[in-house]
């Protein structure tokens, strides 16, 4: 399946959990949240969270300074 993320494709199998996609990236799940329809999925349900064909996320990464 097809799944956009911040607009770019990416292929993932099907019944691929959001906390298991993000591992395929190989990102880290510290410091970053993931929405799906503008609605950030809290981390505790990544896991829980299957994704399906032409859904759309967004990756925001969190930046520290001043």
């Amino acid at each position: 399946m097809t799944v956009l993320l911040n607009d770019k494709e990416h292929e993932a199998p099907e019944g691929t959990s959001l906390a298991a996609f993000i591992a395929s990236l190989g990102l880290k799940q510290q410091g970053i949240a993931v929405a799906i329809d503008y609605e950030v999925v809290p981390k505790s349900q990544w896991a829980d969270t299957i994704l399906s064909d032409r859904l759309e996320l967004m990756l925001i990464h969190a930046v520290s300074g001043g």
